[in-house]
């Protein structure tokens, strides 16, 4: 580190201080300096920073019953809990008047802040070993984030103090205090959605949406679609519950209930001689089923085949995206399904020239254009962008088809450029498998 120092006559260099003397930890000095640097970097990379305001509470009262060499003994010692509490990539600094400052910088996350916050406080669970009987000892926390809470060092130092005095003893609190709440809210809906986990057959449900053909102007396969009947909201999206499930590592049970229901369903169709029987099953799962080391040892191919089910008509569709980033284990599941008789379809096609070249080594017959680029047509460039897609799809024998059709104009569009099927509101809703019997009544003659 190179310093300028000031040696003009009359006054002595004073150089400010790179550590703390007592805890060893990086001073004010450095901190406000890591800091301005990371909000620089966050400026040019679009990204956010956070700090924490860590404060030692009864410090006071401890100086004053016992006295200094007690209380340099307890900030010693927190400074090393929370240092080895702390990751190895967050600052850690001792700023003074009993409180440290943390800086994070990434993943810079409500959750993740949250979580680093629980950490420290836990911390502080066990009694600090002082000469005298073992003190317990608490901290509150003030977390404030750049941009959203200040602009320079100093106003984000200020925000988390007064966060930080809004914890009050062995807590945390945001500046925005909202952001406490919404997390609060987060955490009762992760653990809703564990229990329903646990017996999916009674909290969640499938719908169905066909897709239909525009070339024979039939319907030749439906999607099915989970629901998760919460017990306060109703019916919940996919979007609404499906990044929970995913964050929290449970998308293989899901989409093995799912896989399962459908199966049911279809040999209960085949028995009743109902249409639904006749279409092929599209059900969208997550990359993470195609692992090789799932938590029971049944990979994809072997569970769909202990289900002793003829598996022609059965779709899985996978994230083109994440397809696109597969390694070769997973190459060779989806090479083992394939040769059991399920046909593979890349989702959410958006015209990633990328994803292309790895498509063409994979066994994938079909291609879904992603939502976004449908809504988006009727621009010169977002048709140009279709056009190309399709026909480079075209090239890879991959069959089209358009989701989230809304209208007639969007049907005609994707019609004129080639794509095959379409899959949207215009064509129909998601339906229970009841009302899905009537609508493919009413509409067998195309």
């Amino acid at each position: 580190m190179l310093s300028f120092i000031d040696l003009r006559a009359g006054g002595g260099a004073r150089v400010p201080p790179f550590a703390d003397p007592v805890t060893g930890l990086p001073s004010t000095w450095i901190f406000e300096d890591r800091l301005q640097h990371a909000m620089d970097r966050a400026d040019r990379l679009e990204q956010g920073v956070a700090v924490m305001l860590i404060r030692l509470d009864r410090a006071s009262r401890v100086l004053r019953e016992h006295g200094e060499a007690m209380v340099h003994q307890l900030l010693q010692q927190v400074s090393r809990r929370l240092a080895s509490t702390l990751r190895v990539e967050d600052s850690i600094a001792y700023l003074g008047r009993y409180r440290w400052g943390v800086l994070v910088e990434h993943p810079v996350a409500p959750e993740s802040l949250q979580t680093a916050a629980l950490r420290c406080l836990e911390a502080m669970d066990a009694p600090l070993s002082v000469d005298s009987p073992p003190l317990l000892m608490s901290l509150s926390i003030g977390i404030v984030f750049y941009p959203d809470d200040g602009g320079s060092p100093a106003s984000l130092l200020a925000g988390a103090e007064q966060a930080q005095r809004h914890a009050g003893p062995n807590g945390y609190a945001f500046l925005d205090r909202a952001l406490k709440r919404q997390l609060a809210d987060r955490s009762a809906f992760r653990e809703e959605l564990q229990l329903a986990l646990m017996e999916p057959g009674r909290h969640f449900g499938l719908v169905y949406q066909p897709q239909w053909s525009l070339e024979e102007a039939r319907c030749t396969g439906v999607e099915c679609l989970v629901r998760w009947r919460h017990p306060r909201r109703g019916w919940l999206l996919p979007g609404e519950f499906l990044p929970e499930v995913r964050d929290m590592g449970q998308m293989v049970r899901l989409n093995r209930w799912v896989l399962q229901q459908v199966v049911s369903q279809r040999q209960l169709c085949a028995a009743k001689g109902c249409a639904l029987a006749r279409l092929e099953l599209s059900v969208n799962v997550d990359v993470s089923l195609l692992s090789q080391a799932l938590f029971d040892g049944r990979t994809l191919d072997r569970f769909l085949r202990e289900m002793k089910e003829d598996l022609a008509g059965i779709v899985l569709e996978f994230d083109g995206e994440v397809l696109a980033g597969l390694d070769e284990s997973h190459d060779l599941m989806l090479r083992r399904l394939a040769r059991a008789g399920v046909r593979l379809v890349a989702d959410n096609l958006c015209g990633d020239v990328l994803a292309l070249p790895k498509l063409a080594q994979l066994p994938i017959s079909g291609g879904k254009v992603g939502r976004e680029l449908v809504a988006s047509l009727g621009a010169p460039q977002s048709d140009a962008v279709l056009a190309a897609l399709v026909a480079a799809l075209g090239a890879l024998n991959i069959e089209m088809t358009a989701v989230g059709v809304e209208d007639l104009a969007q049907q005609e569009v994707v019609d004129r450029y080639g794509v095959t099927k379409a899959q949207g509101y215009f064509i129909a809703e998601p339906m229970a498998v009841e009302v899905l019997a009537d609508w493919l009544e009413a509409h067998s003659s195309g």
